[in-house]
């Protein structure tokens, strides 16, 4: 089977995981985010095509130096079958499994979730579900209005829910000044989550490479912005656990 994977990393770190991890970024996304520091992924291209029993081969050469294989991109449930088979096979040598997703593919999770094929989460939540959601993602096509997008990303939310007890989850939202900055926003996506087991980490944007070079001269929020932000939610909702990923 082939895929589109943009690059591997054979050994590197995960932002509050101790472990080491065999790192696989698949090509293609359905995002177009202002802000992503990987726009060189979100097309797929010949020169990013894979065969896949060549990367297993690599995962198991790998096996000793990592405790675990982390599958992001780009978007990696943009490619189903191929997603399914590398994680099949890291279960089969008893590898634990990390996804990172803008939780686009609801379908693909039900199916991730259902054959335990997965042990941790992580989920981009970009924006409020509010017309800031298009401003920052510029997910919407020809064949799928925004709303629908969002309403995926609903599915996905309440799938996690239905899994939390089963598989570790972590939320991500990038804090972007002029974009994603105003409190009433990210409370509006803490009560999205807030009945959700899980890890909800606060961003700084940065400007190092993005997509738009408009967004080049926008300064990183500093970290007691972010902490006030995180005071804000707290207030409304204490029962949430927001980490500052700074």
């Amino acid at each position: 089977m082939q895929a589109f994977i943009s690059e591997v990393v054979p050994v590197g770190s995960v932002d509050f995981d101790k472990g080491l991890y065999f790192k696989i970024y698949f090509a293609g996304c359905d995002f177009r985010c202002l802000y992503c520091n990987t726009p060189e992924w979100i097309e797929t291209k010949f020169e990013h095509e894979r065969d896949l029993s060549e990367l297993k081969k690599e995962i198991m050469n790998n096996t000793s130096n990592v405790e675990g294989v982390l599958v992001t991109g780009g978007e990696p449930c943009f490619q189903k079958l191929a997603l399914i088979d590398i994680l099949k096979f890291c279960k089969e040598i008893k590898l634990r499994t990390i996804l990172d997703t803008n939780g686009s593919k609801p379908l693909v999770l039900k199916k991730l979730f259902e054959e335990k094929l997965v042990d941790k989460i992580i989920m981009d939540l970009k924006a409020p579900f509010t017309e800031t959601f298009e401003k920052t993602t510029k997910s919407q096509t020809f064949f799928k209005q925004s709303k629908d997008v969002m309403d995926d990303l609903k599915k996905s939310l309440e799938l996690i829910r239905t899994y939390d007890e089963d598989v570790e989850v972590v939320f991500r939202t990038i804090i972007t000044p002029g974009l994603i900055f105003r409190k009433e926003e990210i409370l509006s996506i803490a009560k999205e989550i807030e009945t959700i087991n899980c890890v909800w980490e606060l961003m700084p944007f940065s400007a190092a490479i993005i997509l738009d070079k408009k967004m080049k001269n926008i300064n990183s929020p500093t970290l007691a912005f972010l902490e006030s932000l995180r005071d804000s939610c707290l207030k409304k909702i204490p029962n949430l656990n927001i980490k500052i990923n700074y």
